[in-house]
């Protein structure tokens, strides 16, 4: 066993030492071994020749000895010195503190140090207790240690979100949101030298370790982010020199065809690619194996792997009836039907756009919250000329009309988008009843106020569907400007209309799988009815401003007692 212990760490230390480019030498303290990835840029694992890292078999492949060492990264800068995540708590070896302490002093040279983490998992905070009582400082990614804070002395710490860049003197380190694995997961990227510290973010060759369904809603958007950012032009980020370190080294064995190299673009690709398939339930799957009841599933894709619950996957791919066809860091389109889709961000409640062609031109329908490549994303989907509407002029449906040179909106919606937006462009405005005519495809305009004065709905009566915004409230109806009496005239109109041209269902402007039909037109009527009548009482409400809500049939109206009762 022994034989078979140094072999492995003769092996594992090798290839540490080969990584990088024949720029790098190991050397050991105590429990971990120290190598040099680039100048004064240092990666240190828990483990050492007598205690290796990773897995190690017998003859019979049984396991015989695991060690899942953890990395820590120290980056030492002219000025300051920053150390990403402390490893495991390291309990097979009595001197563990002190060698931490003493190895990273060594390099640190006396400098200001700062310690920050890639995520609050207790495998990259383990050695926490050596520095409590240091003279350094913790910098902590709010949206993991906002409720872990009482860890750490008051004195000693500040909390940080994306953007944030720890200046080291002659060498800046940026912070990178990527939420899944835990929802406030960071990477960071050091400039000018191609290199990102990834901690368990992105996985480190075993696979992302994904707990639950709103952490993988997280993740695929986080991903496309990450990449997004690695390829904007002012990072400065050379795509083909880009090394990747993540939060487990030895788990690179799963990952033989990088041979000596790091985890690079390719791997993200790759990551993208599997995000799309598991969303689309076509993933290649294989049982984990683990003794875990939620990760029993690994997907995979090149050299990409998630690991996460099958059952959990399978429900998330129905979520959208839709099939995915598109996707950005900001907006994700997926296909109604040949010439139709729907794009949801992620900012506010899935807000959703819609994109509609004709023979001649297209027209899409509001413009998201952030969506600053929205022209470009919907130019992936039609050649067509673009024509751009808004069903309301709230922040959410109009945050990307820069991307336009003109738009079309009710005449009411102009203080609001004035309030609202700096739009540049040439506004023009739409009337109740007005048809748009796309080529062999007609737009009907109707009027539905209520969420706002100017609400708008547009129906496509040849589909039997149409698009609502908020005028209905994708189950959470907000009555910001309308009244009680103002919406029974709107649903009136509105259900009028559907049963007189087979109106199927209105995609509203939060869409999640979740269309208004014609009994939820109705089922608002009543309940707008019965509060004016006295029949129905109001509940107090404490968000989004309004003060009272009635709820029934699956759906919340909000509205302001007593303005809406009028």
């Amino acid at each position: 066993m022994c034989k078979h212990l140094y072999l492995y760490a003769c092996a594992v230390i090798l290839a540490l030492c080969t990584a990088c480019n024949g720029q790098t030498k190991s050397t050991e303290v105590g429990p971990y071994t120290i190598t040099v990835i680039d100048p004064d840029v240092y990666h240190i694992q828990d483990f050492n020749s007598e205690y290796p890292g990773g897995e190690v078999f017998n003859e019979k492949g049984e396991k015989i000895h695991f060690n899942n060492c953890s990395d820590i990264y120290l980056i030492v800068g002219k000025e300051k010195a920053l150390l990403i995540d402390l490893s495991n708590r390291i309990n097979w070896a009595d001197n563990a503190e002190e060698s931490l302490k003493q190895l990273v002093a060594e390099r640190v040279n006396g400098k200001p140090l700062t310690i920050t983490f890639t995520h609050n998992h207790g495998d990259h905070t383990g050695m926490l207790p050596a520095y409590l009582d240091e003279d350094v400082h913790f910098a902590l990614p709010e949206d993991d240690f906002a409720q872990m804070a009482a860890r750490f002395p008051k004195e000693k710490y500040s909390f940080y979100n994306e953007g944030h860049i720890f200046d080291l003197g002659d060498v800046k380190v940026e912070a990178i949101a990527v939420p899944g694995h835990t929802v406030g997961s960071m990477v960071f990227y050091l400039h000018g030298r191609n290199i990102l510290f990834s901690g368990d973010a992105i996985g480190s060759g075993h696979g992302v370790w994904i707990f639950n369904t709103d952490s993988f809603s997280n993740y695929v958007r986080a991903v496309p982010h990450l990449i997004a950012w690695l390829n904007n032009p002012e990072h400065q980020v050379n795509i083909e020199k880009l090394r990747i370190y993540g939060g487990h080294y030895w788990q690179r064995d799963w990952l033989p065809e990088l041979g000596k190299k790091e985890m690079g673009m390719d791997y993200l690709n790759d990551m993208k690619e599997l995000l799309d398939q598991i969303e689309n339930g076509i993933a290649t799957t294989t049982p984990s194996g683990l003794d875990h009841q939620t990760l029993d599933t690994y997907f995979k894709n090149g050299s990409a792997i998630v690991v996460w619950n099958a059952k959990q996957a399978e429900d998330f791919s129905k979520i959208y009836p839709e099939k995915m066809v598109y996707r950005d860091e900001d907006v994700v389109f997926r296909q109604i039907d040949e010439h139709t889709w729907v794009g949801n961000g992620h900012l506010v409640y899935n807000e959703s756009v819609y994109l509609i062609e004709g023979e001649t031109q297209a027209l899409l329908i509001d413009a998201g919250t952030k969506m600053p490549n929205l022209d470009k994303a919907v130019a992936t989907l039609t050649d067509k000329p673009v024509l751009v509407a808004l069903t309301h002029a709230h922040g959410d449906h109009a945050g990307a009309i820069d991307c336009f040179s003109e738009m079309f909106i009710n005449p009411a919606d102009s203080n609001l988008l004035k309030n609202q937006t700096n739009y540049k462009g040439e506004v023009r405005y739409l009337s109740d009843g007005l048809t748009i005519d796309l080529g062999g495809r007609q737009i009907e305009v109707m009027y539905t106020p209520g969420h706002t004065f100017d609400s708008t709905t547009f129906f496509d009566k040849h589909h039997h569907y149409g698009f609502s915004g908020d005028a209905f409230g994708s189950t959470n109806l907000l009555l910001f400007e309308g009244t009680f009496k103002q919406l029974i005239a709107t649903t009136t109109r509105t259900a009028e209309y559907m049963q007189k041209y087979g109106i199927e269902k209105l995609y509203p402007g939060h869409y999640q799988g979740n269309p208004e039909t014609l009994q939820r037109i109705l089922d608002e009527k009543k309940m707008s009815e019965e509060v004016l009548s006295g029949k129905r009482k109001g509940m107090p409400n404490n968000t989004s401003g309004l003060n009272s809500y009635i709820y029934d049939y699956g759906v919340y109206i909000r509205y302001n007692d007593p303005q809406a009762l009028q």
